[in-house]
């Protein structure tokens, strides 16, 4: 406890005295401390076994555990690894002293569903790959009591059992549900078949599937009410999850880009009206002008003006000079049919006399390098934007 004094010479001194023996008692225990971590102590606090050694390292020697084992009568899914340590080709491997940090997740947290239809056809295209959908379209059908008697994993088949829907007692109702990859990588899309034959019949479950549902409005029905539960189904879920029942199907999309010589081509690995309804659609997402179309002669006509140079600068923006980077140039979408599926290619849409069938004249005349290079970025779009 300090004591004060009158006297300003004694006082002054008093200060210094406990000044100095402060500085003597913190000098003589960080001594004492330094003689016992060398001694004693210190194995315990420092070094490889102590409480404060050097843990960066400690990552090389990290392993990982066997995942758990389904039987193959049984349908599972897992949680995807969102931070996945990719795999090192032979000595290339390194160890960093400072490890780096993970890489943002990546992916579509919000999955899209959505479900299109053209005159009798429709059809669910889901933004996640048939065999992470494979599991939820079996628990559409156990959820309503309806067994699955064939479950062809590699052609992406599920049949139901017959069944009755409430309020039309006098039909039984078979579907086969088809699952199979979508035009985009890691996306799917269901479509379905229905047949219906007389209550009270004792119905085989073999039966011979027709090229169309015999009641396309009911199909309908069942294919929206899928779609509805599918969607609330993928906003439960911030990853996706994969069927392993179902890892025979492809998450590789059905639309792909080829190129011969200088040209590219969009192959489509499905029908002319599944491609034709795609293709129009992917036209319109992209915001590309459809200036008339002909379904018969199996042609757009479009309008494109490439992309835009203030949004997707360093593309586009190099290839006409600034004054023409909104011209709208003319050409036609062409939809070829051939042995295994659809090729989507675009040629320049003139008449004899140098104009559009629709009129539209862009005024300027490109060298062939540069319209080829505007046939396969319009290409390019539309593989993007098809679903």
């Amino acid at each position: 406890m300090a004591e004060f004094r009158l006297d300003a010479n004694n006082q002054e001194l008093e200060l210094i005295d406990m000044r100095i023996n402060t500085a003597n008692r913190i000098f003589s225990i960080f001594c004492m401390v330094a003689g016992l971590s060398a001694c004693s102590i210190g194995p315990d606090l420092f070094g490889e076994e102590g409480y404060f050694r050097d843990r960066q390292g400690d990552y090389l020697e990290a392993g990982s555990i066997p995942r758990l084992q389904v039987p193959n009568d049984m349908d599972a899914y897992i949680i995807d690894d969102l931070l996945v340590i990719p795999d090192l080709p032979e000595g290339e491997g390194q160890a960093y002293l400072q490890v780096p940090r993970p890489r943002p997740i990546q992916g579509n947290p919000g999955r899209s569903v959505v479900i299109q239809r053209m005159e009798d056809r429709s059809w669910i295209v889901v933004d996640a790959s048939a065999s992470q959908v494979w599991s939820r379209v079996r628990q559409y059908w156990l959820g309503q009591n309806i067994d699955l008697v064939m479950e062809n994993t590699s052609d992406g088949l599920l049949d139901t059992s017959w069944y009755t829907v409430p309020g039309n007692e006098d039909l039984q109702q078979k579907i086969r549900i088809i699952v199979q990859p979508g035009f985009q990588d890691d996306s799917a899309e269901i479509s379905l078949l229905q047949i219906s034959g007389p209550q009270g019949n004792q119905l085989s479950e073999q039966v011979v599937w027709p090229e169309q549902s015999m009641d396309t409005d009911y199909a309908y029905e069942v294919l929206a009410d899928l779609s509805s539960y599918l969607a609330s189904e993928m906003l439960l879920y911030q990853a996706s999850t994969v069927s392993f029942l179902a890892t025979s199907i492809s998450s590789e999309g059905r639309a792909r880009l080829e190129r011969i010589g200088e040209e590219e081509v969009l192959h489509l690995d499905a029908d002319f009206e599944r491609s034709w309804a795609a293709v129009g659609r992917a036209l319109e997402r992209a915001e590309i002008a459809i200036v008339d179309e002909d379904i018969d002669a199996r042609y757009f006509n479009v309008a494109y003006t490439g992309l835009d140079q203030e949004e997707q600068r360093g593309f586009f923006g190099r290839l006409l000079p600034i004054a023409d980077r909104k011209v709208a140039f003319p050409f036609r979408v062409y939809l070829q049919e051939n042995s295994n599926g659809i090729d989507v290619i675009v040629i320049n849409w003139l008449n004899e006399a140098g104009s559009t069938e629709g009129g539209l004249q862009s005024g300027i005349v490109l060298p062939p390098a540069q319209m080829q290079n505007l046939r396969n970025s319009l290409l390019e779009a539309i593989q993007e934007f098809i679903s």
